[in-house]
């Protein structure tokens, strides 16, 4: 084992990069919704938590919940918002015993809950830097030196250690401990094995069709799921956390490429279980690549923050293309417009939300309702984490010379080092437009290089300094690519980057097409009735009806109008989406509802009824009743 494998790219601390813009919106209206106000509503990160010495749920959720409301609270100035999140802190800080362990009593067994307070911690320690953090982290890694001999890491554990590997690797860059390298030798022998899993991925076909889950829940206890069905390396959620297992390996040993095995886990999902929106479908386990399956809200923003720590391992820009396509489409799709309701798996094709039988593996009725706690709670307090972390993905340095622009939103860099002073504000309405512009308010770096992503979807673009066009390709090949723009940028200094967003198709399950332009998905706006079924705590839970025709075919090459309005203050908004396009498509009568859902897509090119009509697509993200993905028909079938 060595420790040679450095990072490529270092992201800035929590207060160096701040929300502005339509995405400082989003965090607004965030924090007015569930995220806000679970603390008063929900017993289980409420003031009976076990994180807070009570007798409440004492496993994940609060640390779930903090992972996002406390950045959440820094960023918006929060006080109030800010004050409950120390209070956990505070507790948990206080809780170590003189072994080293932490947490609630009652869960003190348990590994897994303690690596998501522990990522809350790093980002406490980021804002305040308190001097009580980092002997915390070296008791709580001494005591599990000599504890995981004993007690091995199993089950939730087990699968999730990479999420401790990170908590590991950010402590080894600010102390060194001799312990560490046989600590991290013990967890990779006890680690299930997502080297080996991505590397030659074993399920290709959703897990319906390898285990029957009522027979598995009839006739095993939980204990012997992991070995009678694989529960746990094909379980949504900790697959996409499982993708930042190399990634962290990778800055323990050097014995693998580690950068290969992670685009190979990634491509396999994609191919045998991934949708339109970037998500992988699972519901609860990998489920296929049928748009009509579920994709657990859970896995997104897991899935989001494993993109970002393998963009500082590897620095890949197709990292960053999958974040944003994540960011940009998934996660707004899956929570309302006021943040006050979830679904626990959307669908890609979604064009009933109902309590009612679905073709899911496992998850309940429940699970595609609007509400406070569909299916189950792990959602409901780990949907926070995305929009808060998603700002922390915006900008990296290279070196203490190159800083990067890698993820596009508006925002402010403020950071300073050695008394050298950088300040770029990011102005855009990315990434509904295709225009961004950096204004170097400060910048005291003698020769700092500034570079810039070009995305993966780019086929050509312009960047400009102070009017001037210094970079301009042209019938680019379509992989991303991070450029130098200039070295040397200085106070003043006026950065534009086009981009150009040309709408196109892709291809999906049964040959099926999806419309897509820059990094946004675009669906069906379809007409939605939205019906309360029940209110628990103030938050209602919803059923919604489509209240047109949803069965369409579109052309095999269709055209497009595009209608372009401007980013209001819902950012994804139904009723105003920044970015209409209308194109033609015609009914496929025969394509109708199975099992509460869309049926199955016929295999394109296929022959579609009635005569052509004009529909309007719109972003993936402002919708909640959807058609994305889409059966075809040839010109000449008209």
């Amino acid at each position: 084992m060595s420790n040679k494998n450095e990072k490529r790219l270092h992201t800035f601390s929590i207060p160096e990069v701040k929300p502005e813009g339509w995405l400082k919106r989003q965090l607004e209206i965030q924090m007015q919704g569930l995220t806000g106000k679970l603390f008063d509503i929900w017993d289980s990160v409420g003031s009976y938590s076990g994180w807070l010495g009570g007798t409440g749920e004492n496993w994940e959720r609060a640390p779930y919940y903090l992972d996002g409301l406390l950045p959440l609270s820094c960023y918006l100035e929060d006080k109030e918002h800010w004050d409950i999140a120390c209070r956990f802190v505070e507790w948990t800080l206080g809780s170590q015993d003189e072994e080293g362990n932490f947490g609630p009593v009652a869960s003190k067994e348990d590994y897994w809950s303690r690596f998501v307070m522990l990522k809350v911690l790093i980002q406490y320690y980021e804002i305040k830097k308190d001097s009580r953090v980092l002997p915390f982290f070296d008791r709580y890694f001494q005591y599990l030196y000599k504890k995981i001999p004993q007690v091995p890491m199993k089950q939730w554990s087990s699968a999730r250690i990479g999420d401790l590997l990170y908590c590991i690797q950010w402590y080894c860059e600010r102390e060194e401990r001799s312990y560490i390298p046989a600590l991290v030798e013990m967890l990779r022998k006890q680690a299930l094995d997502w080297v080996d899993i991505f590397a030659d991925f074993p399920f290709t076909r959703p897990a319906g069709y390898y285990y029957d889950w009522n027979k598995e829940y009839s006739h095993f206890s939980w204990e012997d799921y992991h070995d009678t069905m694989k529960y746990h390396a094909n379980h949504i959620v900790n697959v996409t956390m499982g993708f930042k297992y190399p990634a962290m390996l990778s800055y323990f040993f050097d014995d693998l490429d580690y950068e290969a095995v992670s685009l190979a886990g990634m491509e396999s999902a994609d191919k045998y279980h991934g949708v339109a929106s970037g998500a992988v479908n699972g519901d609860e386990h990998l489920s296929g690549n049928n748009p009509s399956q579920g994709a657990e809200l859970c896995s997104i923003v897991e899935y989001m923050f494993s993109l970002q720590t393998m963009l500082e391992a590897f620095g890949l820009p197709c990292f960053a293309d999958k974040m944003e396509r994540l960011a940009y489409n998934a996660l707004p799709a899956t929570i309302t417009e006021d943040f006050m309701a979830h679904q626990y798996v959307q669908q890609a094709n979604q064009v009933l939300v109902s309590k009612a039988k679905r073709n899911w593996f496992n998850n309940n009725e429940e699970s595609n309702m609007f509400g406070l706690e569909p299916n189950f709670g792990c959602c409901t307090a780990n949907m926070h984490q995305g929009w808060p972390k998603f700002v922390k993905s915006l900008w990296y340095r290279e070196s203490d010379s190159e800083v990067v622009s890698m993820v596009f939103a508006p925002c402010r860099l403020e950071t300073e080092a050695e008394g050298k002073k950088l300040c770029i504000r990011e102005e855009t309405e990315y990434p509904f437009k295709e225009k961004i512009t950096y204004h170097v308010e400060e910048a005291s770096h003698d020769g700092l290089e500034f570079k810039i992503r070009i995305p993966g979807w780019c086929s050509a673009c312009k960047i400009y300094k102070n009017g001037i066009c210094v970079k301009e390709v042209k019938n680019r090949e379509k992989t991303g690519d991070v450029v130098s723009v200039c070295r040397g940028i200085r106070t003043g200094d006026k950065i534009e980057a086009e981009f150009s967003m040309e709408i196109e198709t892709s291809h999906w399950f049964h040959n099926s097409v999806a419309v897509e332009r820059g990094p946004l998905v675009y669906a069906l706006d379809m007409k939605e009735r939205w019906e309360a079924v029940r209110e628990v705590a103030g938050v209602r839970d919803y059923e919604v009806y489509p209240e047109s025709d949803w069965n369409y075919a579109l052309e095999e090459n269709p055209s497009f109008e595009m209608q372009a309005g401007r980013v209001g203050v819902v950012p994804f908004s139904k009723e105003h989406p920044p970015i209409r396009l209308k194109t033609r498509g015609r009914r496929l009568d025969s394509w109708k509802l199975e099992d509460n859902s869309a049926g199955t897509l016929p295999v394109s090119p296929i022959s579609p009824d009635g005569t052509e009509e004009e529909i309007t697509l719109i972003p993936y993200g402002c919708t909640k009743l959807r058609v994305t993905q889409f059966p075809w028909y040839k010109k000449e079938d008209k």
